[in-house]
């Protein structure tokens, strides 16, 4: 990590908060209320600007498939489904769908983690082909 000549870690200046989360491994970080920075581990970072006030097209930024190193569980899962996005004030109500042909598709809610209040981030086992956030009266949906 670089360091200034104070000895300030310049990569965490300003941090309001940082989660690690549990299947993935990313650790998510939010700097001061406008950026959020997502860590893969091993990868570039992505970084994402956040409007000063929370807007509808926000409250679902992205959705990833995460490959996992090794599989886990007795069915053997190796895929974790991952989205985020920014929270208004009320809590956010993620659901994760699975279409299937000819099928009803299987919705499965996921219990999001909020980060300073701010974001939320929500993974699944699994793969999954869409993500439906709702969250003070709006809805976001996103294919995966």
């Amino acid at each position: 990590m670089p360091l200034d000549l104070t000895g300030d870690d310049v990569t965490n200046r300003d941090l309001l908060g940082r989660v690690t989360l549990p299947l993935t491994g990313w650790t998510a970080r939010l700097h001061h209320p406008d950026r959020l920075v997502l860590d893969p581990g091993g990868g570039s970072p992505l970084t994402y600007s956040l409007l000063g006030s929370a807007a509808p097209e926000q409250l679902l930024l992205r959705a990833h498939h995460v490959r996992l190193g090794r599989a886990f569980g007795p069915a053997g899962i190796d895929t974790v489904t991952l989205a985020y996005g920014v929270t208004g004030g009320g809590p956010a109500e993620p659901l994760f769908l699975r279409h299937r042909p000819w099928r009803p598709a299987r919705v499965h809610e996921a219990r999001p983690v909020t980060l300073s209040g701010r974001v939320w981030l929500a993974e699944l086992p699994g793969h999954f082909d869409e993500v439906r956030v709702t969250a003070d009266g709006h809805t976001a949906v996103r294919l995966v």
